[in-house]
């Protein structure tokens, strides 16, 4: 919307002493002429913006401006505490409430806070997703968390790995992001045994009509004791080998199955890669896409998984 560019573009004044057209445009995402357009409509409206003409000049504030906002919205004030900020923000589908909200407070800044906000968005960017291409969030999410913040007791419709989906009742405490996977830890409502699952394996969650009362723990507490309980259940102790300059890739390859616990340079300069997994066959598929880059050295199960993946995929692909 034009009028959020405009805000935009005050907080990009404020934030730097002095920006050119071309500056302002292309962080902004617009032609320079639409730049030019807004900083005259700006001026025409009485916000002080001064140009700055020669090889270093640009687009100024009057030193001391600070434009006029209105007060934060209830929803504005509770989504500046979302945990992991505007990227959990945006995946609960309240980044537009979050941006709001921080535009607002960054206009009350004095100019030197406002410059030193400015400093810090240029030098520091969190990457949820990593290398790899951003994940969408699951579409079920914001019900889920409108669900947890209610205390309603829901019905879900849930798809584990390698079974059909089936309908749980569950009082849910709460949502958790884990690396790049949201999680829903819930009790179960017959039993009240805890349970974890992965939102996006959620097909479809119904209001069952009812509140509870939330148990006394915290939801950080509640997965602490799921990660704890998942870690007792199986631990699989992984010794792999590999060569200096792959080493790292076969790490990172591992450490989306398990956990690395060592790495240890051998004699011959290969590096003996230790790690933890609870389950042979994610460990193995991951692995078997390595090839020869890493040895398995321990367990044996392990090297007879990736034997059965590579047996099923040459079955599969042999003849293509």
């Amino acid at each position: 919307m034009r009028a959020d560019r405009l805000i935009d573009l005050v907080t990009l004044l404020r934030r730097h002493e002095r920006l050119s057209a071309t500056d302002l445009a292309r962080r902004l995402g617009v032609s320079k002429r639409t730049v030019l357009r807004d900083l005259d409509d700006l001026s025409a409206s009485g916000v002080p913006v001064y140009a700055e003409h020669g090889r270093l000049g640009g687009f100024s504030l009057l030193p001391g401006y600070r434009p006029e906002t209105a007060g934060l919205t209830e929803g504005e004030s509770t989504v500046l505490f979302v945990p992991g900020g505007e990227p959990a923000a945006d995946a609960l589908g309240r980044g537009a409430e979050f941006r709001s909200a921080r535009r607002k407070l960054e206009a009350v800044l004095s100019d030197n806070a406002a410059r030193g906000v400015g400093d810090l968005a240029d030098w520091l960017l969190i990457a949820p997703e990593g290398w790899g291409e951003p994940v969408e969030p699951p579409a079920l999410l914001p019900r889920l968390a409108a669900a947890c913040a209610r205390h309603t007791v829901l019905d879900v419709e849930y798809r584990a790995r390698g079974e059909r989906g089936r309908l749980r009742r569950v009082r849910p405490l709460g949502l958790v992001l884990g690396g790049r996977t949201w999680y829903l830890v819930a009790l179960k409502d017959d039993t009240g045994e805890q349970r974890t699952y992965r939102v996006d394996r959620v097909r479809a969650i119904a209001d069952s009509g009812r509140e509870f009362d939330p148990p006394g723990i915290t939801l950080r507490e509640a997965w602490e004791r799921a990660r704890t309980d998942m870690r007792e259940q199986k631990d699989y102790r992984v010794i792999l080998r590999a060569t200096s300059d792959v080493a790292p890739i076969v790490s990172y390859v591992v450490s989306t199955v398990g956990r690395v616990t060592s790495m240890a340079t051998l004699a011959d300069g290969r590096q003996e890669i230790t790690a933890h997994c609870d389950r042979l066959e994610a460990a193995a598929a991951m692995l078997a896409g390595v090839g020869e880059r890493a040895e398995i050295v321990d367990p044996p199960a392990l090297i007879e998984a990736v034997l059965d993946v590579s047996r099923h995929n040459l079955a599969r692909y042999g003849g293509a």
